[in-house]
């Protein structure tokens, strides 16, 4: 291995390893996020609580409405959970120096998967959000923009996946 390249995974490995301790400290907060959300909605005491720019009163709220905007408080915290999870098991890879194997191209996949129920959840919180508003405004603007970048994702993901086979195949017939 030339000492340049040596370098350069030595970079890799210290950087993933700081995004991993990153990636840790932002699923405790995503927990607590949401354990304060739950409560929240949970004890009615006031407040307001959402995702996105879509925020509800919790007092406007009935019962019903509290425990629905708790579901998709829970469907968000899962996906955002799942997303920084697959970071953290990615960086995890990058620090051993496993970056174009199986394992790594999985996780990007799951990524991808991730990034697509984002946009999914984004659109159903602006439907939430109308149906619960007191006075919902005539337009809303839908951002489900993590949609085709998760497809952008599984296609790089697709694509990395035959060029590991390639790389394998080439290694095999030496």
């Amino acid at each position: 291995m030339r000492p340049e390249t040596h370098e350069k995974l030595k970079k890799i490995k210290k950087i993933s390893t700081i995004l991993r301790a990153l990636c840790k400290g932002l699923l405790a907060l995503i927990v607590i996020g949401f354990l304060m959300a739950t409560v929240a909605l949970v004890a009615n005491r006031g407040g307001s609580v959402g995702y996105f720019d879509f925020w509800f009163r919790i007092s406007e709220l009935s019962l019903g409405h509290r425990l629905l905007v708790l579901a998709m408080s829970t469907l968000t915290s899962m996906v955002m959970i799942k997303c920084v999870y697959h970071l953290h098991q990615l960086f995890g890879n990058y620090s051993r120096e496993e970056i174009f194997t199986g394992e790594s191209i999985g996780q990007l996949r799951q990524l991808g998967i991730t990034c697509v129920l984002w946009g999914v959840v984004k659109v159903l919180w602006v439907g939430l959000w109308r149906a619960f508003s007191p006075h919902p405004p005539h337009s809303v603007q839908v951002s489900a923009d993590a949609i085709p970048i998760g497809i952008i994702i599984l296609v790089v993901a697709w694509f990395m996946e035959m060029a590991v086979e390639m790389r394998e195949e080439n290694e095999l017939t030496v």
